[in-house]
């Protein structure tokens, strides 16, 4: 089980991940292990925001601190997927040709765009959601987990566009195994998050928004079937940029979300 989870963070992170010699890659099962890898790089942007906060007194550079690691250890892969996905699809192509600016490692002018929108949107999120951080870290900061949660469903509600490839992996995803496997990481999630909180004498959160705010997940199906469908349309399938477009867009709706619920508190 744990060489499956090991497995799957190995592809999604850029970390060296060190299994057993006698242990094979084991990419069986992704569709339950990739929302609770969403845990890793929430954990890093605890650290990471709270390290920051400690070394500058800066909101605005904390927040560039945080999303900095957490791209270089985990979204460059993302985010590489959502601006080849606007590269191929805001452009009037046939399917041979976006299959070509999907294998083509170079970024377009539609690409570009997409990732500075996104990269934007987060940060401005994240600094407008500052002041609530501190009460509820858990919560806000369970973007990454929402964000795998929606890579994770798509293969569920389409077939894979080629035989090969990253996307080719997951082909036997299930809607239940996905739901399964978000509601382990949100389980974990939660205790490391009021473990730390005991730990380091911090004041729980009120228990009543806290409920309401882990109730944020729910809108990753909305960018799992925006991309689906779009690749289905002109592709026939998913591939792997389908996945990581997924992820980003999940988690500006996971922050958005958040946003607007803490804003009518």
């Amino acid at each position: 089980m744990f060489n499956r989870f090991l497995s799957t963070l190995s592809l999604v992170s850029r970390f060296p991940i060190k299994r057993r010699s006698t242990q094979q890659f084991d990419g069986s099962r992704m569709d339950f292990y990739l929302p609770i890898t969403g845990i890793v790089p929430a954990l890093l942007g605890v650290v990471l925001l709270g390290g920051g906060y400690l070394l500058t007194e800066s909101p605005l550079l904390t927040v560039i601190f945080t999303l900095t690691g957490q791209y270089l250890g985990f979204n460059l892969f993302h985010l590489d997927g959502l601006m080849d996905t606007a590269d191929a699809f805001l452009g009037s192509f046939d399917r041979e040709k976006r299959i070509m600016v999907l294998k083509d490692s170079r970024i377009g002018v539609y690409g570009f765009f997409a990732g500075i929108a996104v990269l934007s949107l987060k940060a401005g999120l994240l600094y407008t959601l500052f002041p609530w951080l501190v009460r509820f870290p858990g919560p806000l900061l369970a973007y990454p987990i929402s964000g795998r949660f929606s890579a994770a469903l798509i293969p569920g509600l389409t077939g894979s566009a080629k035989p090969g490839g990253l996307g080719a992996l997951v082909k036997d995803a299930r809607p239940y195994r996905v739901i399964a496997g978000l509601l382990t990481g949100l389980l974990l999630w939660t205790a490391l998050v009021w473990g730390m909180s005991a730990l380091f004498a911090v004041d729980e959160p009120r228990c009543g928004l806290w409920g309401i705010l882990l109730a944020v997940p729910s809108v990753s199906p909305l960018a799992s079937v925006f991309f689906a469908r779009l690749y289905r349309k002109h592709l026939g399938g998913y591939t792997g940029d389908a996945l990581g477009a997924a992820v980003e867009l999940a988690e500006i709706l996971h922050l958005t979300l958040c946003l607007l619920i803490l804003a009518r508190t």
